[in-house]
C-alpha cells in the first residue's frame, strides 16, 4: 500500500472532516488499483467563485497514471463507497471530489 500524499503547495487548513474521511476512502480505492493517491488541490488553487474548494468541501485527485476507462472505473468505485452526499466528477486531468449533502 502506497501512502496518500499532498502535492507540494496544497493547503489542508480548513478542510472539512467529511473530505478527510472521503480521502481515506479514495486512498483505499487507489491502492486497490495499484496507484498512490496524490491530492493536487484542497482549499487552494484557482477555482470558480462558487467552488466548494474554498469551503473546505472539495479535493482534486491526480489521475494521469490511469487511462480514461480506468479513471471511470476508479471514480465509479469511489462513488459507490461514498454514497449520495458526495459528487465524484471525472475532469480532463483529475477527479474532482466534493461533499455536498442532499437534504
Amino acid at each position: 500500500h502506497k501512502d496518500m500524499i499532498l502535492k507540494e503547495g496544497v493547503k489542508i487548513n480548513g478542510t472539512r472532516p467529511e473530505i478527510v474521511f472521503a480521502l481515506n476512502v479514495c486512498d483505499a480505492v487507489y491502492s486497490k488499483y495499484g496507484e498512490e493517491l496524490v491530492i493536487t488541490s484542497l482549499n487552494d488553487g484557482k477555482h470558480s467563485i462558487t467552488s466548494l474548494h474554498y469551503a473546505g468541501c472539495a479535493a482534486d485527485l491526480r489521475t494521469h497514471y490511469f487511462d480514461i476507462d480506468e479513471v471511470k472505473i476508479v471514480a465509479a468505485d469511489i462513488r459507490s463507497r461514498l454514497g449520495l452526499d458526495y459528487d465524484v466528477i471525472v475532469e480532463k486531468d483529475h477527479i474532482h471530489l466534493e461533499f455536498q449533502p442532499r437534504r
